[in-house]
């Protein structure tokens, strides 16, 4: 077995005392704590193996290392096979080698680095906002409606910025799972008005197919649930064209607050039906992000 660097919770080296992170025990004497991505680094280099325990600071739940999805490299069971052609590798919808990823523990796949999705504080960031707008209404001094509509505003905010930290993660944890598209480059286009609708169609919709596609094709998935991929096709078209009704009143500066006028009910009812395939959409991946984040079963 190599040396190992001294990484003990005895004796920290300066540069470990700053990482917070994962241990893993070797004959035993504790190392860490080190980042996930040192972490694979030594499992790579055989520092550890499948059979030694790893737990993350500050939890007592210790596991075999070949547990954690994406640390412990497969073994080659079969030298003789012929690689996998490279134009399957390229296709994100294509199921990975086998081996690339294990069926998990009991309970299915599970990535223990990755962070869960907060449905509550999401479902409250949009919440509490449209509750200040309806106060306001009720407000007759113009400072205290100024200052609680600033307030929903912020909140309206942290509400997309929830939106596109999900989607980031979402796409982050696919590539466990094959997908070639990153977090970052999901959400880069989700900025740009309108064109961002017809972006959609790849980072939230593409995303949806890959995730039904890996659902159908891993065992360690079976305990999950498939996403409506349809209603994942939907959103980016309600996007769009809530994005232009909004233009368009916006130009003839006349904003739809008359219920009985049927132009500005089709403006509000399609903002409404946006809204609430949006909840659900995002609900639905926010679910299946917890189910790749949560605790070993």
């Amino acid at each position: 077995m190599a040396d190992y660097p001294s990484y003990s919770r005895d004796k920290p080296s300066h540069t470990a005392s700053k990482v917070a992170g994962w241990l893993y025990e070797v004959d035993g004497e504790e190392h860490g704590p080190i980042d996930f991505r040192t972490l694979r680094s030594h499992a790579l280099s055989k520092k550890f193996l499948g059979h030694h325990s790893v737990w993350k600071e500050g939890s007592e739940e210790k596991q075999a290392a070949s547990a954690i999805i994406g640390l412990i490299p497969p073994a080659d069971n079969h030298p003789s096979k012929p690689p996998q052609p490279v134009v399957a590798e390229k296709d994100p919808y294509a199921t990975p080698p086998s081996g690339t990823i294990g069926e998990g523990p009991p309970g299915g796949l599970y990535l223990p680095h990755l962070s869960p999705a907060n449905v509550p504080l999401y479902l409250a960031t949009l919440a509490v906002p449209a509750g200040l707008i309806y106060l306001s209404r009720e407000i007759q001094a113009p400072v205290t409606v100024a200052f609680v509509l600033a307030l929903a505003g912020f909140g309206l905010i942290g509400w997309l910025a929830l939106s596109i930290i999900y989607v980031h993660r979402a796409w982050e944890m696919m590539r466990m799972l094959g997908a070639h598209l990153t977090g970052a480059k999901a959400v880069r286009f989700l900025f740009i008005p309108f064109f961002n609708a017809l972006w959609c169609f790849v980072a939230i919709y593409g995303w949806s197919r890959l995730w039904n596609h890996n659902f159908k094709n891993h065992p360690g998935l079976r305990p999950a649930r498939p996403v409506w991929a349809w209603l994942f096709f939907l959103f980016p078209i309600l996007f769009l064209v809530s994005q232009g009704l909004l233009l368009m009143h916006f130009f003839i500066q006349e904003w739809p607050t008359n219920l009985k006028d049927q132009r500005h009910l089709i403006s509000l009812g399609i903002w409404t039906a946006t809204l609430l395939v949006t909840l659900v959409t995002w609900s639905q991946l926010c679910r299946s992000i917890n189910f790749l984040a949560r605790k070993k079963s």
